[in-house]
């Protein structure tokens, strides 16, 4: 986090000195964002499991197209949590150590593997996000230029673990014991791309010789999966899911599913800008 900033903060003061040789067409600064999810769940297997949150800090750097009309962009780094609850008293998955294993890596003897109930589950992930906004100026009040903004912000997966809570059975405890899996993996479970589309406003105090703070409350409306889903046509669609409830029709007793799932953001940014 600490090499992130300075990293963030040498930028901003490189982009500072090219908006002061610019004549303000370029503003730069720092910025922090708190983020509210809502994960809407679109299978009936799983449920949400209540608002996750988002801590970003990143890069903002505006360019002037007018008195009125600008670009907002930037990098951010957003680290997050998506909460989710199983619907079913009956879903599980197989894991070895911290690995979640797919169907693809799972034999079908009991003896040689852990089984776990799933009852809930937590993302906690690491995104590097960049906005492409349109930022539209009002009328100067005073020192506060209030405004409004339209774009997209497209993220980039970068890390991801899972907290899960719920039943282990092991060797050690065949009948099943209450245990968290904690800082569990599961590669090609969570989508690396994310877009949304994303509606706010706010406004921007100058208090200083071209040094402005900012606040604004934007609303993002995702339009990717969070999660991968099922593979490509003409393979085996269950192949990289780890997700299953028993059956007593589908090969090997087990009905594979993937979560689905889509998001929603509410989030205020704080920054300053030179």
């Amino acid at each position: 986090m600490k090499k992130i900033t300075l990293s963030l903060l040498s930028f901003a003061i490189a982009g500072a000195s090219i908006s002061q040789d610019g004549g303000k067409k370029v503003e730069a600064g720092l910025n922090y964002q708190l983020g509210f999810g809502l994960n809407k769940p679109t299978t009936k297997l799983m449920t949400s499991g209540g608002v996750g949150l988002s801590n970003s800090i990143g890069l903002t750097l505006n360019f002037a197209f007018s008195d009125k009309i600008g670009l907002s962009t930037g990098i951010e780094f957003d680290f997050e949590s998506i909460k989710y609850e199983t619907a079913l008293d009956s879903t599980f998955y197989w894991y070895n150590d911290t690995e979640i294993l797919k169907k693809e890596n799972t034999t079908y003897n009991v003896v040689n593997e852990d089984i776990y109930m799933l009852d809930e589950r937590q993302y906690k992930t690491v995104f590097v996000s960049i906005p492409t906004m349109l930022i539209f100026k009002m009328k100067a009040l005073g020192a506060f230029t209030p405004y409004g903004k339209f774009g997209a912000r497209t993220s980039f997966l970068v890390k991801n673990t899972i907290n899960d809570q719920g039943t282990a059975y092991t060797n050690a405890s065949p009948l099943g014991a209450v245990q968290a899996n904690e800082g569990m993996t599961s590669k090609g479970d969570l989508f690396f791309l994310r877009s949304q589309i994303g509606i706010g406003g706010g406004t921007s105090w100058e208090f200083s010789g071209g040094t402005s703070v900012f606040a604004e409350l934007t609303f993002f409306y995702g339009f990717t999966p969070l999660f991968y889903g099922e593979a490509i046509s003409g393979e085996d669609k269950e192949r990289d899911m780890h997700l299953f409830t028993p059956s007593a029709t589908a090969t090997n007793n087990r009905d594979y599913f993937t979560n689905k799932a889509s998001q929603k953001h509410l989030a205020l940014k704080i920054g300053i800008l030179f």
